[in-house]
């Protein structure tokens, strides 16, 4: 009886050193977990934002860390929409993973807990496998022809079964710089990559395209790749351009094959049930605005790679390899047949399909 009593005197203390310290804690906007209890709640951060009497609050997030380009143009959009019809909808911005990863705010749209979410586009593909082919190494030789796929009669069954799914796409033209690879020695040919420890997400067609180069694949998390890189535990990988010098993976590996392997975006996208629940002429405002964002955006991450470059070679200690880049497309040339065989695609044929859209890029 003792030992009860002694036990919840302790847990009386311990609660009451927990209120007094709640103040700072649950008033800082960028804990997940807050935030993750605010969504589940249907509560927001309204006393972080100034929402106009009457407005549905509308939580809008992003993965990215407050200064990438990713959530700059998120709250870009975001003040575009309140701009316009934020009398009646107001966005609210939560960067940073304040919902969740990417495949938690996705999870978020399918149920309710949130409304609107950028992502990049191939997260997209556990929902829907024809989006496996945009992160297949060569694939697509430019930007024009993946977007003019995407937007053909052979795409338009995407965007219908993501609807299906709780899942309404706005927007995916927000373009990211190319993947490139890159290690701790000198990469200029796939010859270069055999049996190299080279680093991708736990997503199967990052796997193929490892070992399409003949690297020896290893599943690290983002979080978890500079250090990584910087133990041993892999000597490299792929990433696009914009994270190269941002993650700050060039601090252990040097040496880069801008090879453009293939060509990421960014999409926008809402749940089903708010996107109908809008009128047509909101619907537009906001179809409108993120094709202004989107322009912004590609307009940015241009100029920024420039940049980028520049300083990774002066200041970063980086060199970038002199490529034979025909020899990357040529050990990546059977994967389009392999994984069609393999029923990768949730359209048969779907690499053969798609081959017409390189030959107008």
């Amino acid at each position: 009886m003792k030992k009860l009593v002694a036990l919840g005197m302790a847990l009386t203390m311990v609660m009451s050193i927990l209120t007094g310290c709640g103040g700072s804690a649950s008033s800082s906007a960028a804990s997940s977990g807050a935030a993750s209890s605010d969504a589940a709640s249907g509560s927001s951060a309204s006393s972080d934002f100034n929402v106009p009497a009457g407005a549905k609050v509308v939580k809008f997030g992003n993965s990215g860390a407050i200064g990438e380009p990713a959530p700059e143009t998120c709250q870009y959009f975001c003040d575009l929409v309140n701009e316009k019809i934020g009398d009646r909808y107001y966005f609210e911005f939560y960067p940073a993973e304040q919902l969740g990863n990417e495949t938690t705010m996705l999870e978020n749209i399918q149920v309710g807990l949130q409304e609107g979410v950028m992502t990049s586009l191939d997260t997209l593909a556990s929902y829907e496998s024809d989006l496996n082919i945009l992160s297949m190494a060569f694939a697509f030789d430019s930007y024009d022809s993946m977007i003019a796929y995407l937007k053909s009669d052979l795409g338009a069954s995407i965007w219908e079964s993501l609807d299906s799914q709780g899942m309404h796409v706005v927007n995916y033209e927000f373009k990211k710089n190319p993947r490139i690879f890159f290690a701790k020695f000198p990469i200029t040919s796939p010859a270069d990559m055999k049996g190299m420890k080279y680093r991708i997400p736990n997503l199967p067609i990052f796997e193929k395209n490892a070992r399409a180069m003949g690297a020896t694949p290893t599943v690290v998390s983002w979080s978890e790749y500079p250090f990584a890189l910087m133990q041993g535990v892999v000597d490299g990988g792929e990433c696009s351009k914009d994270s190269y010098r941002s993650a700050g993976l060039y601090e252990s590996a040097k040496y880069v094959a801008d090879v453009d392997y293939a060509y990421p975006v960014e999409q926008i996208c809402f749940s089903t049930q708010f996107w109908n629940s809008l009128s047509a002429d909101d619907q537009k405002v906001i179809e409108d605005c993120a094709a202004d964002a989107a322009a912004k955006h590609t307009e940015k991450i241009a100029d920024k790679w420039e940049e980028d470059k520049e300083w990774l070679i002066k200041e970063g200690g980086v060199t970038f390899c002199d490529i034979d880049r025909q020899a990357f497309i040529d050990a990546a040339a059977p994967l389009g047949e392999e994984l069609q065989s393999e029923g990768f695609f949730a359209t048969p044929n779907l690499y053969d399909e798609t081959r017409q859209f390189n030959s107008q890029g």
